[in-house]
């Protein structure tokens, strides 16, 4: 949890190189020459104090007479690093808006319950764009300090990103309900925040340009049903729902879906979640789906081992696909050959070896596979995650060489685990080698990287929409 978090916190913005700037101000005001810098056109002196730290923001206005106005009329951007919360309160206050970013993430709100009730009015009576709320529960039973979310959060009409963390969503059942309660929002996250069923549908129905969604180790709705006309990016990252459904969602791009079940924070258990993808006509990157927890629904159809490929059990749209499998397992050997049929036009393929060594070659089920069309005609780059070097996974990669006819680049990302002796890792070596002989295409290369090679994932490139690939390590 702790790593969990400290990538979540770096993820928030910063206000810019504002330190040097701060730097430069100062040695300005020490100088006895010409004060060229207050006479800087005011829109030039503005765009410097919003980069500034709130502090050295407000005492600008002491450098000289051309500087007192340009803090009261700069948009507000405030981050409470370092500031007690009866400072933060003074700013909101004082400052007469608009608010262009407010990050407060340093507030325990379970002791700062009229903090909590009065700021979202006052965010939203001084047109807040960017807002991140965090409730500070670092180092305490996070779950039981979880504070509920005043509804006053929807009066909030200018926002354009929202971000949450470490609360209880507020109940929606009575409010008012349409495409004005929200009407600029594009970004909405949710870190460890807990929300019902219908209020999410509540959002999705106020939020009418909402580009991206995220749910980040949140107790997400037991059933996500996607309906909306904006959004492009959604990311369940460590989500625990029994259902994910895109019912109409005509312009989602993607979608990055990260099982809570069998991460350090809940072993696996014997819990499936139903993936269904009705309506996304757009939707070009999708993972991971796992073969032993994830029910793939691709219309009315269920997609099971041995069904033929018809055009209403693929989505010819998807060129980056995710999978995680465990090889040594008969069953998921046969799913994950199901699900690849359903994406017969994917040019990326990421498999996350879940294999424990077993000894099970499967020879027979690789050897007379019949056609798979991405594989054959499409797959360009492959990456293996996670290898440890197991008899079936050695089966696959010989499959993949006699039936990747385009593959240019295959790339092998060994298990940390695995590597725990000289002669298990000359073992793997010595395998990789004679794999690298075999008939692969002209064209292919391989390569093998080691865990100190690897990064992890990272919330930023899951859902940055100009990355071409999302599940590249």
């Amino acid at each position: 949890m702790g790593a969990i978090v400290e990538n979540f916190m770096d993820w928030l913005p910063t206000g810019g190189n504002a330190v040097a700037i701060a730097a430069s101000l100062s040695a300005a005001v020490d100088y006895e020459g010409e004060d060229r810098i207050s006479a800087l056109p005011d829109d030039l002196l503005r765009n410097i104090v919003s980069r500034l730290p709130v502090k050295d923001a407000a005492r600008t206005a002491a450098i000289a007479s051309q500087w007192r106005h340009l803090w009261r009329s700069t948009p507000l951007v405030l981050s409470d690093v370092g500031l007690l919360p009866s400072v933060v309160a003074r700013v909101l206050a004082d400052h007469p808006g608009p608010f262009q970013a407010i990050h407060i993430a340093r507030c325990r709100f379970a002791s700062h319950e009229r903090e909590l009730a009065e700021w979202p009015r006052l965010l939203a009576a001084k047109g807040i764009q960017d807002l991140v709320l965090v409730n500070d529960v670092i180092g305490t039973q996070f779950i039981t300090d979880t504070v509920l979310l005043p509804a006053d959060i929807f009066r909030c009409a200018s926002l354009q990103r929202l971000f949450l963390g470490f609360f209880r969503f507020p109940d929606t059942a009575g409010l008012s309900r349409g495409p004005d309660i929200l009407p600029h929002l594009r970004e909405l996250s949710m870190f460890t925040t807990v929300i019902n069923n219908w209020d999410l549908d509540y959002m999705l129905a106020c939020c009418p340009v909402l580009e991206k969604l995220a749910f980040v180790l949140s107790n997400s709705p037991d059933l996500i049903h996607l309906r909306s006309k904006s959004l492009q990016c959604v990311l369940l990252w460590f989500f625990t729902a029994e259902e994910v459904a895109v019912v109409d969602a005509p312009l989602l791009k993607r979608l990055f879906l990260v099982d809570l079940a069998g991460s350090p924070q809940q072993p696996r258990d014997d819990s499936t979640t139903m993936i269904k993808i009705a309506c996304a006509p757009s939707l070009r990157a999708l993972g991971f789906l796992e073969t032993r927890t994830h029910r793939l629904h691709i219309g009315d159809n269920a997609i099971k081992p041995g069904i033929l490929p018809t055009p209403s059990t693929m989505l010819p749209g998807v060129k980056k696909l995710a999978v995680k499998v465990n090889f040594g397992v008969s069953k998921e050997a046969k799913m994950l050959v199901a699900f690849l049929r359903c994406f017969p036009n994917v040019d990326t393929l990421h498999i996350e070896s879940l294999t424990e060594p077993t000894g099970r070659k499967h020879a027979k089920f690789w050897r007379e596979l019949s056609t798979v069309e991405c594989i054959e005609s499409h797959v360009k780059k492959m990456v293996i995650h996670e290898y440890r070097g197991d008899q079936s996974e050695l089966r696959f990669l010989k499959f993949i060489s006699r039936r990747a006819e385009v593959l240019q680049t295959l790339y092998v990302l060994l298990n940390r685990e695995s590597l725990t002796s000289v002669a298990k890792v000359r073992k793997m070596t010595r395998r990789l080698v004679a794999l690298s002989r075999l008939a692969w295409s002209d064209d292919c290369q391989i390569m093998v990287l080691g865990p100190e090679l690897q990064n992890d994932w990272s919330f930023q490139k899951a859902s940055d929409l100009t990355v071409d690939d999302p599940f590249h390590w």
